[in-house]
Formats: C-alpha cells, sequence, structure tokens
C-alpha cells in the first residue's frame, strides 16, 4: 500500500495535524511519527470519538522524510449488530495537516483499503501513512 504525499518546505513552518472521525462506534486514535529510526508518539484521542485536535507535527526543515502513521480503532458493541457493515462501509476519517506547501488537497481521507474489521465485524481498524516530503 502507497502512502500518502505531503509536501513541505523548508520555511521554519510547525506543521499541524488534525483528525475527525465519523462513527456511531467507540473510536480512538493514535498519531506516531516515524524518524531517523526513532517513533515519537505525536497524541492519543481520549474522547471516545476519535478526534485529535490541532496537533503539532515539528518543525519542517526537521520533518522531511518522516512518516506520520495515524491508527483508529472502533469498537461497535455500543451499536447494533445489524448496522456494523453500514458503520465499516460509511466510515469516514477526515487527515488536516497545515503548514507545508500551499495548495495541497485537503483534507486526506481514509480510502477503503486502509480499513480492515474483525471477524466478526465488530471492530474496525483504520491505519493512514502519510510521508512527509520537501517538494
Amino acid at each position: 500500500m502507497e502512502n500518502e504525499v505531503y509536501l513541505i518546505e523548508k520555511r521554519e513552518n510547525e506543521i499541524f495535524i488534525t483528525v475527525t472521525v465519523s462513527t456511531h462506534g467507540i473510536a480512538t486514535t493514535e498519531i506516531k511519527l516515524f524518524q531517523d529510526g526513532s517513533i515519537i508518539n505525536k497524541g492519543f484521542s481520549n474522547n471516545g470519538a476519535g478526534l485529535i485536535s490541532k496537533t503539532s507535527l515539528g518543525i519542517d526543515s526537521k520533518l522531511n522524510g518522516a512518516t506520520v502513521k495515524i491508527e483508529t480503532d472502533i469498537v461497535l458493541t455500543k451499536v447494533p449488530k445489524s448496522a456494523w457493515e453500514n458503520c465499516f462501509k460509511n466510515l469516514e476519517i477526515h487527515y488536516y495537516l497545515e503548514g507545508g506547501k500551499a495548495n495541497q488537497k485537503q483534507p486526506i481521507e481514509l480510502l477503503v483499503s486502509e480499513k480492515k474489521k474483525s471477524s466478526s465485524g465488530e471492530t474496525i481498524v483504520a491505519i493512514k501513512r502519510i510521508d512527509l516530503l520537501l517538494g
């Protein structure tokens, strides 16, 4: 699976990310930055909605070649079982990045290939990877 690309510049701008999740389930989202062989935790939702409000990833000149991994786990236990399939099909997650090169597509959206459901259908896992590259 190919990663999305977000273009940055060397202007000493701070790069920010915001994540929104539309689901009837209970969602948690975690953001990790993979850079120079290190994994840096950048955010974790604690609101049950998977929302990550505007969070800094760092300064653009130091982020070239880094990858942002955003994982959202959704539990549908409190949703009627008859609705689980629709929750999976209609899941929308939007990723908003700020501070990079102008006029890039916003939001970046979750692709069908980036989400999976458990064999029972009760849990959905969505993983988005975005490469930060000089453009």
